[in-house]
């Protein structure tokens, strides 16, 4: 056996303490050497933490550890020998601000129409959200991929609980005042806002659950995105058949829910770095936009064909995207805290991303009465000079 991974078995022990070795399993053995290897990836030993890797590998083969090692090695294929960065920052500041959006969301799921409960909602929300998430990703936080899929499930379970009441018009009574010819639906105040808080905490103690696996960087960009183009593509073929209104919504819906499911088991073959997924998002919105040109130089009027060439647009960016980011990985990188589409940074440049869209209160003028409904928001320009 090579000195160095003989030096970097000893040290493994070191590091973690390791009793003297008498009734030791190979089991126990390989536990010990795989916590070593997360310890030194935690320090930034990236290179140290492969080579223990792999010695357990060799070593240790048909262990419970083994499989762990695997994963874990993957994760360090994605990432730069310099990377330092959890996630942590980006995860504090996505649920500091959804916790003050639960202090806007429940008084108005009970129908308050005072100034009051939402003034304390959000006097709790947003210091509960910092502290609390800043106390769970301390503990649990050790890479970027927690972070990102732990954010995107609380956000994607925001949107469910609002698409699906919208949908199936859950809390929102048929009401027929003159016979069944005469029967409407007069809408809820309250019935969406609940949906929010139902759908959004399924998300976050899901997300939550998540981080206790190893998730690579990659991963987490892949799946998010992917959600974020299934459901645009959804809406897009909506608008080709000719749905309109709840079918829209069911469209994206449903065409969110099939990319992410597509997502998972095409992140573990593929692995792409967060770079190139970020990239191929990038050229599908230049595709996109370029496609919406093309509608207005061309003066398309015809609803279904704007979508058709919007989204055919779309698809062969992301696809030149792809294509053009192969064998790219990720640059040494810090914190990175922002979800905004572009970021500038006095004395660090500009940095284009895909936006992380956050829970929001919008406005919305409905029978003549301005009043809040749950959404998302999207920042394009995060400037700082």
């Amino acid at each position: 056996m090579p000195i160095r991974r003989q030096l970097l078995l000893l040290l493994a022990g070191a590091a973690v303490g390791v009793a003297p070795l008498v009734g030791q399993t190979r089991a126990d053995s390989a536990a010990i050497v795989l916590d070593a290897a997360r310890t030194l990836r935690q320090d930034g030993r990236l290179d140290a933490a492969r080579e223990l890797l792999q010695l357990l590998r060799i070593r240790y083969g048909g262990t419970p550890a083994v499989a762990h090692a695997d994963s874990l090695l993957g994760v360090l294929e994605t990432e730069a020998p310099l990377t330092r960065a959890t996630g942590r920052t980006g995860f504090i500041l996505f649920h500091t601000i959804y916790g003050g959006f639960l202090g806007v969301a429940i008084p108005a799921a009970f129908g308050a129409d005072q100034s009051e409960p939402y003034g304390v909602g959000l006097l709790i929300g947003g210091p509960a959200g910092y502290f609390g998430s800043r106390a769970f990703a301390r503990s649990h936080i050790t890479m970027p991929g927690q972070a990102g899929i732990a954010s995107f499930a609380t956000l994607w379970g925001t949107w469910q609980g609002v698409a699906l009441q919208q949908v199936l018009n859950i809390g929102e009574p048929e009401v027929c005042p003159a016979g069944p010819d005469s029967c409407y639906r007069p809408g809820s105040d309250t019935a969406p806002w609940a949906a929010a808080i139902v759908g959004g905490l399924a998300g976050l103690g899901t997300g939550l659950a998540l981080t206790s696996r190893e998730i690579p960087s990659g991963t987490s960009s892949l799946i998010s995105q992917a959600a974020f183009w299934g459901s645009w593509f959804g809406l897009a073929a909506g608008a080709i058949i000719g749905a309109e209104g709840e079918g829209l919504l069911a469209a994206a819906l449903v065409g969110g829910d099939a990319a992410v499911l597509a997502a998972i088991p095409a992140a573990r073959a593929w692995r792409p770095s967060p770079s190139r997924v970020r990239l191929a998002t990038a050229a599908g919105i230049a595709g996109g936009l370029a496609g919406l040109g093309i509608d207005l130089l061309a003066n398309i009027e015809d609803d279904q064909a704007a979508f058709a060439v919007a989204a055919a647009g779309s698809a062969t960016g992301l696809l030149a995207g792809a294509w053009m980011g192969r064998g790219r990985t990720d640059e040494p990188q810090g914190e990175e805290a922002t979800l905004a589409l572009l970021t500038v940074r006095d004395g660090s440049g500009v940095r284009f991303r895909a936006p992380v869209p956050v829970p929001a209160a919008l406005p919305v003028e409905e029978r003549g009465k301005r009043s809040l409904r749950p959404g998302l928001r999207v920042l394009l320009l995060d400037a700082d000079f």
